[in-house]
């Protein structure tokens, strides 16, 4: 009896101490979402399981395939010292050897399509229809109504690194 009301606190102890944790961790990613910012770090392309991976300062990792260096328009190698940009789902969304400055270009227009099996995105802008590559199927894209004024930020290979509802309004 009494070592069942000792595992009992003690799976008691670790349910309280795993909701604190996750309410806290909830309420952090929340804040993070809500600010929907880009979030700049340093770091060092590395081999990780077999494939290239950057490691910012804080020893974490973060996957770079080369499918996805090539649509950044880059080839990259382990050893190379690199600039990127994750955006708030903590996904890397650019990447730039370290002192390069990046080059993006923010358009705006109408929705007209946003592609399901073809990662792609068309817009209604001044210069007529445009249709734009997305780096993610989830850039975004969910809840957005055909006809609502979008502006797409597209890296240096014209690839669509991010999305937002409206006109730009604030530079990088």
């Amino acid at each position: 009896m009494a070592s069942t009301k000792g595992i009992s606190g003690f799976v008691i102890a670790a349910v309280i101490c795993s909701v604190v944790a996750l309410g806290a961790a909830g309420l952090a990613v929340a804040d993070d979402k809500s600010k929907g910012t880009h979030r700049h770090y340093k770091g060092e392309v590395v081999e990780k399981a077999g494939s290239l991976a950057i490691k910012d300062e804080t020893g974490s990792t973060y996957s770079l395939s080369e499918r996805e260096a090539h649509r950044q328009g880059r080839g990259f190698k382990v050893g190379d010292k690199v600039d990127f940009t994750v955006n708030e789902n903590n996904t890397l969304i650019d990447v730039h050897l370290a002192g390069e400055k990046g080059k993006h270009k923010h358009v705006t227009g109408k929705l007209v399509h946003v592609g399901l099996m073809k990662k792609e995105i068309k817009l209604q802008t001044a210069e007529g229809e445009q249709t734009f590559p997305l780096l993610l199927q989830e850039t975004k894209t969910k809840g957005l109504a055909e006809g609502a004024e979008v502006t797409v930020e597209l890296n240096e290979a014209g690839t669509v690194i991010d999305l937002h509802e409206g006109k730009h309004k604030e530079s990088h």
